[in-house]
């Protein structure tokens, strides 16, 4: 079993460190000088550009002009393909809400295998609740907070077949939002590890799902 954890957006990591404190997107030069910045989690080729995305640069959700138009989510597009065969579950982490958020995003209509995903979200909610008392609630990202496009989780969902793609809104739930205070940060960084695990532990049980099976018989076909 391996572990692979990536951080994107690194120059606008180093902005919000440096400059603005809740700087959203990376630090690429757009059409007009002063909007500077694409939203990554809005660049992956999946109903890009749709409800959610905007095409105006000075958006905090400006998608860019083309999909994978940036060397962040192009470098992490090569790279999830490359392991494509042996992806388990895909895990983005955002902030805040303390929200569990299954597939898919960019739009309401349901997921075959909603049922499997249901179950191992409680499943890491409540391992959390458990291990700290802290309450994630889980459920559809469309409702438990709204569409959007050009998500990775949607892009790893149906484009590479994994079954298991999951959005997980860090803490708290509003109190202090995205200015967590420092001491929050390693209880929080606990909580997921937990949930995670525990995901994990429900994915491995169950196996290949309805998206991995289906892909997998397409794969058979296509050398027969």
């Amino acid at each position: 079993k391996q572990w692979y954890q990536r951080r994107v957006r690194a120059d606008g990591y180093a902005h919000s460190w440096n400059t603005e404190r809740l700087w959203r997107k990376n630090r690429s030069p757009t059409t007009i000088a002063w909007c500077r910045g694409v939203d990554l989690n809005r660049n992956f080729d999946v109903n890009f550009g749709g409800v959610g995305a905007s095409e105006m640069s000075c958006s905090e959700v400006y998608a860019g002009p083309n999909a994978f138009s940036e060397s962040e989510s192009q470098a992490m597009a090569r790279f999830l393909a490359s392991v494509r065969h042996k992806l388990m579950g895909y895990f983005s982490l955002h902030s805040y809400g303390q929200m569990w958020l299954t597939p898919l995003s960019y739009t309401r209509k349901r997921v075959r295998d909603r049922g499997i995903h249901m179950e191992v979200a409680k499943h890491a909610t409540k391992s959390i609740k458990d291990s700290s008392g802290v309450g994630y609630t889980y459920g559809p990202a469309t409702a438990l907070m709204y569409v959007t496009s050009g998500d990775s989780s949607d892009w790893v969902y149906t484009k590479l077949n994994c079954s298991h793609t999951y959005g997980i809104e860090l803490g708290d739930n509003g109190r202090y939002g995205f200015i967590l205070p420092p001491s929050y940060i390693l209880p929080t960084g606990r909580d997921i590890h937990t949930g995670v695990f525990a995901a994990v532990d429900v994915i491995k049980r169950n196996g290949f799902t309805i998206t991995a099976r289906a892909a997998r018989r397409k794969r058979k076909r296509k050398f027969l």
